[in-house]
């Protein structure tokens, strides 16, 4: 009805009233508008933020993952050289070859001969210790740009609570079945953050998924001996292994659900549940792991049922053996610490 044909009909003060009421529900939408709009631009630099650190911290993990390998093929040579010097006692060996020498030469060359072998030990464990060194260093930065990321998603991730704050008190002073109150409303629940990258799916030829657990679910979880504060947004959850020689229900090598992975007993690959939600959309993401005071990292490759869901991670056999490990059954169901990167 025509706003004079309204003062026409009622008492004057009744149109005045409908007047106002008319006024302040267009004052509170416009109010709303322009401060959803200011929402909207902090929002979007602050996404943009956020997708610059996560390169960055795709960067870093990845220096991280190598220098990993690195260290834990380091491990591994230093590990075989001890095991082959206590089966071989090649101490005692070359203390009977340089004792034994017949001539100044023999004796000589002995010496040059036990040298060289120390000096490449020496070599290796000094190497070792530049690998943790730089190991640390990345490891330390990469905490760092997580955790300033996750200061920036909580930031980002509180915008929508701003966001509907705005509208709710909009609608205190607006009509319901209003239009444009519905449209800000649907505006507001836009804000929350989601990766740009694009889902992955499970690759149909994977043979690793559909797997009997290993590890049964009654097995006792070990709780961590170690757990201490961890600074960001770590996850609490018991992480379980599969794979390798010493998993009879799993193919090895098997391919894992990202179609390019393969589990074998030096995989550093973990897999997620299928009842987390969006679980593909996590396929190729770094996991940082800790348990017992160290530190792993891992890449998820793989899904499985995991107890329905029940355990958090299933770690291939590089990621345990990396804790100390040898097989499935010495990890069986431990609780960790982990978060995704």
């Amino acid at each position: 009805m025509p706003m004079e044909a309204l003062a026409a009909s009622v008492p004057a003060a009744d149109v005045s009233q409908a007047q106002a009421k008319y006024e302040s529900a267009e004052a509170a939408l416009q109010a709303a508008e322009e401060k959803l709009a200011t929402i909207s631009e902090e929002y979007d630099a602050l996404s943009d933020e956020v997708d610059s650190l996560q390169a960055k911290i795709d960067g870093l993990a990845q220096q991280v993952l190598d220098v990993q390998a690195s260290m834990l093929d380091g491990r591994s040579i230093m590990a075989n050289t001890a095991v082959y010097e206590y089966r071989t006692s090649s101490l005692s060996s070359f203390l009977s070859s340089i004792l034994g020498a017949q001539s100044w030469n023999e004796l000589s060359r002995n010496v040059d001969y036990v040298d060289k072998i120390m000096d490449q030990q020496s070599e290796e464990i000094e190497k070792q210790k530049e690998l943790k060194t730089q190991f640390m260093q990345a490891s330390d930065q990469l905490t760092a740009q997580k955790n300033a990321q996750d200061a920036k998603l909580e930031v980002l991730n509180s915008k929508r609570s701003e966001a509907s704050a705005v509208v709710e008190e909009a609608a205190s002073y607006v009509d319901e079945s209003s239009e444009k109150l519905a449209e800000l409303k649907q505006q507001a629940e836009q804000f929350i953050w989601k990766s740009k990258e694009p889902e992955a799916s499970v690759d149909e030829s994977a043979d690793t998924v559909d797997r009997e657990e290993v590890i049964s679910p009654s097995t006792p979880v070990v709780p961590d001996p170690s757990p201490g504060p961890a600074a960001g947004e770590y996850l609490t959850g018991v992480a379980s292994a599969y794979g390798g020689s010493s998993d009879p229900y799993t193919p090895n090598p098997g391919k894992c659900a990202d179609g390019v992975s393969w589990c074998t007993d030096t995989s550093m690959g973990v897999a997620v549940p299928m009842s987390l939600p969006n679980f593909k959309s996590y396929f190729g993401r770094t996991v940082e792991i800790t348990y017992n005071g160290m530190t792993v990292y891992a890449t998820v490759n793989d899904c499985g049922y995991m107890g329905g869901g029940s355990r958090a991670l299933d770690l291939q056999p590089g990621v345990f053996k990396a804790f100390g490990f040898g097989d499935c059954y010495a990890w069986g169901v431990r609780t960790v610490k982990y978060r995704f990167l």
